[in-house]
C-alpha cells in the first residue's frame, strides 16, 4: 500500500500538469490514418473554458471541471464538496434520478463524479455519437440540480462508507493528514466529510455551494476523443450562475504534526516541507529530484534500491521489510515534497531517521550527474506515458484549462526537463529540504519519533 499512495502522490505532479503532445492533423492518404489534433482552448462569452484534445477514439470522454474541491471550504460546510460527489447522480430540476440513468445507460455510457483538493470533475464517457446526450446530461447536473431532500437523506449514509473505508487505508489516511498539519485550512481540508457533519447537508447548503462555485469564470467543459466546435457548441448551452464574490485564501504552509493511534501491526508515517506550485519556477527540478529521491522499484519484486536513494539509505539501517517513497504533491498556489514510509512498529524510528538523514544529506552535498541524468529520463517517459490514458489526458486539461487557459504540450515538457542540470537539481533540494517539516503518522505510534526528534 505504501507504493500505491506513494506512486498516487507522484501523479499528482503528472494529472496536474503533463498533457498530450501538440500534434497538427495530418492524413496519410496512402494508408487512410488520421493523427490526433492538438489540444485546443477557447474562452466563451458565457464564462465557460473550452478545452479539448481530438485523437478520433470511438469513445468520448467529456467532463465539467469547476473550481470547487475541498479547499474553498469553511467551516460551516466542511466536507460539502463530498456530499456533492455522493449526490452528483441524484434528480435536477427537468430530470428524475431514474431518467438520468437509463437514458445514459441506454446510451452505452457512463456518469462519474470526482474531485481533488481544488476541482470537481463531473464526467460523461460514451459513444461519439452521443455527445448531445451527455451535453445535455452534464449540463443539467451541474447547473440544474434538485437535491430533493429526501433523495439527499437517504444517499447520506455513503458518506459513512467512504469514511470507514478511508479508516481502512493507512496509507490514504495519512496522506489527507499531512495535508491537515502543513496547511491547516485550504488545501489542509479533508477530502472527506467529517463524522459530525454526516447526515447534516441540506439542500440550501449544496446549493449555495453549487451557486458560489459553479458560476461564471470557473467553469470548464473539457474531452477528449470530440470535434472542439461540437465540445464548444454544447458549452454554449451550459448556463453558469452568476458570478459570486468566493474567498480565495492563498495555501499558507503553516507546519505541524498529527499522530492517530489506531494499534495494529505497522506504522504508516509521512514527512514533508512546503514544496513547489504548479507556477513555480522549479517544478519540474523538484519532479527530478523525486525521481533520484525515488518513487518505488521499477521492476517487479525488487527492493529498488539500485535507483532509489531512500530505500537504498534504509536498507542500511534496517534487515525488517519496509517501503519507503518519495512524495511530491504540487496545486496551483503551493506544494509539499518529502516521503512516505511504513514498517513495522519497532523499526519505524530507524527507517525515518534513515531517510531523514538522507535529506539533510542531499541538502547539505548534493547529488551528482549520473543521478540526475537517470532520474531526467525517468522523468522523460513519465510524461510521455502519462499521455498514453485518455482518462488522466482528461483531467489534466480540465485543470490546465482552469488553471492556465492553456495547455502545455509533452513536447515543451520534454524539452524543458532536458534543459535541467545538475546545478539546478542541487539548488532546488538544499531550497527544499531546509524547510520546516510536517508530518504525519496513523497506526501503532508506540515507538514513532516525534517530529522535533528527527530534526535535532
Amino acid at each position: 500500500m505504501a507504493s500505491v499512495l506513494s506512486r498516487r502522490a507522484a501523479r499528482a505532479l503528472q494529472t496536474r500538469l503533463y498533457s498530450a503532445a501538440a500534434r497538427q492533423e495530418t492524413v496519410d492518404t496512402r494508408q487512410g490514418i488520421l493523427t490526433p489534433l492538438a489540444p485546443q482552448v477557447t474562452k466563451l462569452p458565457n464564462g465557460v473554458t473550452v478545452a479539448s484534445i481530438e485523437n478520433y477514439s470511438p469513445v468520448s470522454r467529456i467532463a465539467v471541471v469547476a473550481k470547487a474541491g475541498s479547499r474553498y471550504e469553511d467551516g460551516d460546510n466542511l466536507g460539502v464538496s463530498h456530499c456533492m460527489r455522493v449526490a452528483s447522480g441524484l434528480s435536477t430540476d427537468s430530470s428524475t434520478a431514474f431518467k438520468i440513468t437509463r437514458s445514459i445507460e441506454q446510451a452505452g455510457g457512463e456518469l462519474s463524479c470526482s474531485a481533488t483538493r481544488e476541482y470537481m470533475f463531473y464526467r460523461i464517457d460514451c459513444l461519439r455519437g452521443n455527445l448531445d446526450l451527455a451535453g445535455q446530461t452534464l449540463k443539467q447536473v451541474t447547473t440544474a440540480p434538485a437535491f430533493k431532500p429526501w433523495e439527499l437523506a437517504d444517499i447520506q449514509r455513503y458518506l459513512s462508507l467512504e469514511l470507514e473505508t478511508m479508516k481502512s487505508q493507512p496509507n490514504v489516511r495519512v496522506f489527507d493528514l499531512l495535508h491537515k498539519a502543513a496547511f491547516r485550512s485550504t488545501l489542509g481540508n479533508s477530502m472527506y466529510a467529517p463524522e459530525f457533519m454526516v447526515g447534516k447537508y441540506s439542500t440550501e447548503q449544496l446549493l449555495h455551494f453549487m451557486k458560489s462555485h459553479f458560476s461564471t469564470g470557473r467553469l470548464a467543459l473539457v474531452g477528449v476523443g470530440v470535434d472542439h466546435d461540437d465540445l464548444c457548441a454544447q458549452a454554449k448551452k451550459i448556463n453558469p450562475f452568476a458570478s459570486a464574490e468566493v474567498a480565495s485564501d492563498k495555501a499558507k504552509y503553516s507546519g505541524g504534526e498529527i499522530r492517530v493511534e489506531t494499534g495494529g501491526n505497522l506504522t504508516y508515517a509521512a514527512m514533508a516541507v512546503e514544496g513547489p506550485s504548479l507556477a513555480g519556477q522549479e517544478l519540474l527540478h523538484a519532479a527530478v529530484l523525486q525521481n533520484i529521491m525515488g518513487m518505488g522499484p521499477t521492476i517487479k519484486y525488487t527492493s529498488g534500491s539500485a535507483t532509489s536513494k531512500l530505500t537504498g539509505s534504509v536498507i542500511k539501517a534496517t534487515n525488517q521489510p519496509f517501503a519507503i517513497n518519495c512524495i511530491n504533491a504540487n496545486y496551483t498556489d503551493n506544494g509539499l515534497f518529502g516521503f512516505f514510509a511504513v514498517a513495522q512498529p519497532r523499526e519505524i524510528e530507524k527507517v525515518l531517521r534513515a531517510a531523514f538523514g538522507l535529506f539533510a544529506s542531499v541538502a547539505k552535498s548534493g547529488v551528482d550527474e549520473a543521478d540526475v541524468a537517470r532520474a531526467k529520463q525517468q522523468l522523460k517517459a513519465q510524461i510521455s506515458m502519462h499521455r498514453e490514458c485518455g482518462d488522466s489526458v482528461l483531467y489534466d486539461l480540465g485543470e490546465q484549462a482552469l488553471g492556465s487557459q492553456e495547455v502545455l504540450t509533452t513536447a515543451d515538457l520534454v524539452k524543458y526537463v532536458e534543459s535541467i542540470n545538475t546545478s539546478d537539481v542541487n539548488n532546488v533540494a538544499k531550497k527544499l529540504i531546509g524547510g520546516k517539516p510536517s508530518m504525519a503518522a496513523v497506526g501503532n505510534l508506540s515507538r514513532t519519533p516525534y517530529a522535533d526528534d528527527l530534526v535535532q
